[in-house]
C-alpha cells in the first residue's frame, strides 16, 4: 500500500490552509516535496514568523533574548530563573523547544537573541556541557539531565548553531555519558551520577533520556557521523526496538507511560510515538515493533481521514494555544501522514 491512499484531497486542501501557516509550510515542503525556492514554500514561511502561534510567542520575549519576569526571579532566584527552564512551559528553554516544532525561521534576528540567551546562560565550561543552574545556601549549582541536554542540542541545532563549540561539546557529552541499561546498571555515585537516588541513569536508563539522545544525533551531518556516533546510534535503536518503540521491555502489552500512546502537541520534554517513530524512520529502521506501531497510529484515524489531538499543555501554562483537544487536528494528522510517508518510503528503500 502507498502512504498517499491515506490522504485525500480534501485532507490535504484542510493541511494547506493559510490559518495554520506552520502545516501549511510543513506538509508543502515534507508532504509534497516541494523546493525551498517555490513562491507558496516563500510565502509560508513568512508567514510563520508574522503570525500566531509564533507571534504571540515572540510578543513576550526580551531585548536581551530571553522570557525572564520579576516573577520568575522572586520564585525561583535569578540564577535559576535566568537558565530558563522553570517555571514549565512558560521560562525560556521551552519556548526554543516551541519555536523549533512550529518551524520558526532561523534568520529571525529574535530567535538569534533566544539561542544565544540559552547558550550563555546553560553551558558549563567546567563540565563541557549545556545543563541548568540554580544557587542554594550561597552556592551556585549546575545540574545535568540528559533529556534536557538531547532537546537542546537538537533544537539549537536546527536553529542554525550546530557548530557552536558549546553545542559539539554537548554532543560529545551525550556520546560519553547517555546509557542505555534495561534494569542492569550499579548506577555509581561520581559524576555525572547520582547512585540510587538518580532518576535519570538508575537500574533502568530514563527512556525519555535515551529517544531525546537518539533524536539528538539526527543533528549530525550522515558525512560527519564517525565510529563513535554510528556505534550510539545502533544502540540507541536497538534500545529502542527492544521496547517495542513505546511499552515496558519485560512485559508482552505493557505501556512504559500513558501518554506516550496519546498523541499530542506540543511536545515539551519528551515525544509521543509519532516523535519517536519519526527518529527511527530518519535512520531508516525497518522492523515489526515499528510496523505494528505504524498500526497502531493507523487505528486512530477517523472516519474523515483526520487525526485527533488526545494531549497538549494547559492553555494556562503556556503563551499561545496550539488546538483544543480532541477535536481533529491540523498537527497530529501532518504528522500522522509524514511518518506514513517516511515509513513507505523506508519499505520501498526510497
Amino acid at each position: 500500500m502507498n502512504w498517499k491512499e491515506y490522504i485525500s484531497q480534501d485532507t490535504l486542501d484542510w493541511l494547506l490552509e493559510e490559518s495554520n501557516p506552520s502545516v501549511r509550510y510543513f506538509t508543502l515542503t515534507n508532504i509534497l516535496d516541494r523546493q525551498e525556492t517555490d513562491i507558496d514554500i516563500i510565502e509560508a514561511k513568512k508567514q510563520v514568523n508574522e503570525k500566531d502561534p509564533v507571534k504571540k510567542i515572540f510578543s513576550h520575549q526580551n531585548p536581551d533574548g530571553s522570557f525572564l519576569t520579576d516573577t520568575m526571579i522572586k520564585k525561583y532566584g535569578k540564577v535559576r530563573a535566568k537558565s530558563g527552564y522553570l517555571p514549565k512551559y512558560k521560562a525560556t528553554i521551552w519556548q526554543a523547544i516551541f519555536l523549533a516544532q512550529l518551524g520558526a525561521d532561523k534568520n529571525d534576528e529574535r530567535l538569534k537573541k533566544l539561542c544565544k540567551y540559552i547558550l550563555d546562560n546553560n553551558y558549563s565550561e567546567k563540565y563541557k556541557t549545556i545543563g541548568s543552574y540554580m544557587q542554594m545556601k550561597g552556592s551556585i549549582l549546575f545540574f545535568i539531565m540528559p533529556c534536557y541536554i538531547a532537546n537542546m542540542v537538537w533544537v539549537l541545532s536546527k536553529f542554525g548553531f550546530y557548530k557552536d563549540q558549546r553545542i559539539q561539546n554537548s554532543i560529545k557529552w551525550i556520546l560519553t555519558y547517555q546509557r542505555f541499561d534495561d534494569g542492569d546498571f550499579n548506577t555509581p555515585n561520581e559524576w555525572p551520577y547520582r547512585g540510587k537516588k538518580d532518576r535519570c541513569f538508575g537500574k533502568h536508563s530514563c527512556y525519555v533520556g535515551c529517544t531525546q539522545a537518539l533524536k539528538a544525533m539526527t543533528v549530525v551531518p550522515k558525512d560527519k557521523r564517525n565510529e563513535e556516533v554510528d556505534k550510539f546510534i545502533k544502540k540507541g535503536i536497538k534500545f529502542i526496538l527492544l521496547h517495542k518503540v513505546y511499552k515496558k521491555s519485560r512485559t508482552k502489552n505493557e505501556l512504559i507511560r500513558k501518554e506516550y500512546e496519546l498523541l499530542r502537541f506540543p511536545f515539551a520534554a519528551s515525544d509521543d510515538i509519532l516523535g519517536i517513530l519519526e527518529t527511527l524512520l530518519y535512520f531508516k529502521i525497518k522492523d515489526k515493533p515499528i510496523d505494528d506501531a505504524i498500526k497502531f497510529i493507523l487505528s486512530k484515524r477517523n472516519a474523515n481521514g483526520k487525526w485527533c489531538l488526545e494531549y497538549t499543555i494547559s492553555r494556562s501554562a503556556i503563551y499561545t494555544k496550539f488546538e483544543d483537544k480532541e477535536k481533529e487536528s491540523k498537527w497530529i494528522t501532518y504528522r500522522a501522514i509524514n511518518v506514513l510517508k517516511k515509513y513507505y518510503e523506508v519499505l520501498n528503500n526510497q
